[in-house]
């Protein structure tokens, strides 16, 4: 409870500041659990007015920047600052990193690059998403400590790597997706979850009533929960999907539902 407390008063002193002083402020890296309870947060009224994007660099971040906007800021302006190597008026950017000898590298993974960044002394706080792919990966951290990244992080695991700022678009380790479908016998997301991880509804129902699923950024906190199409769906320890919907029902009545899942 403490930490819920202590991150509200951050919450309000910075909308607080934005809307007294007209600058943009924002958070570090806000976790699914700490955008959720953020999110509930900002509904009440003391918050009205204050115009605010949950941002992480690309649509299915997880790891996000709550930013406060001033008056003369829209969120167009700072959803296209992706776009800038330097990040623009966005207090976060994107790292590319590859090998040195690409004949020399054994691909390293979400950990490996964790673990590097935290043996610079990085807080994990000022990390975002890690996108680990063949060639390279793309790293999101605040730019308060993007210089020092670029600068020491010369080695993930057993690889030499470089780094650069990028756009986001132009790093080419984008979250690798497959389609897949599943007979379930309503949409609530108790059936969604067993058809993607291959549970029984009661393990499904046991992982909603340990607040590990997500909707949308949301704590899901009903099994009952029935997602819309395009939602995205985030398991703590398992992974995410987005809902696309039912494609028809087979011929004892179950629905066919499709999920796009990240691999």
């Amino acid at each position: 409870m403490e930490e819920r407390d202590l991150l509200a008063g951050h919450i309000r002193d910075l909308a607080g500041r934005t809307a007294g002083n007209d600058y943009l402020t924002h958070t570090a890296f806000l976790t699914l659990e700490e955008q959720s309870f953020v999110q509930r947060l900002l509904r009440q009224d003391a918050f009205a007015g204050t115009d605010r994007l949950l941002t992480g660099g690309y649509p299915e971040a997880d790891r996000r920047v709550l930013l406060f906007l001033p008056s003369y800021m829209d969120r167009g302006m700072a959803e296209e600052a992706a776009e800038d190597a330097d990040g623009g008026i966005l207090p976060f950017v994107c790292l590319r990193v590859r090998p040195a000898n690409a004949r020399f590298t054994d691909h390293p993974g979400h950990r490996d690059y964790l673990g590097a960044l935290m043996h610079l002394g990085v807080r994990r706080e000022m990390i975002g998403d890690i996108l680990p792919g063949e060639e390279e990966a793309c790293l999101f951290v605040m730019k308060s400590i993007a210089e020092t990244v670029e600068q020491e992080l010369t080695q993930v695991r057993h690889t030499t790597v470089e780094v650069a700022r990028v756009p986001a678009a132009q790093c080419s380790a984008q979250i690798r997706t497959q389609e897949m479908r599943g007979s379930i016998a309503s949409e609530r997301i108790d059936a969604l979850l067993a058809m993607v991880w291959k549970l029984s509804r009661s393990d499904a129902q046991k992982l909603i009533e340990k607040e590990l699923v997500y909707a949308g950024g949301s704590l899901v906190t009903s099994a009952s929960y029935t997602p819309r199409e395009g939602e995205r769906i985030s398991v703590r320890g398992y992974g995410k999907f987005l809902y696309l919907g039912c494609a028809g029902s087979t011929r004892k009545g179950r629905l066919i539902a499709q999920v796009r899942y990240f691999v």
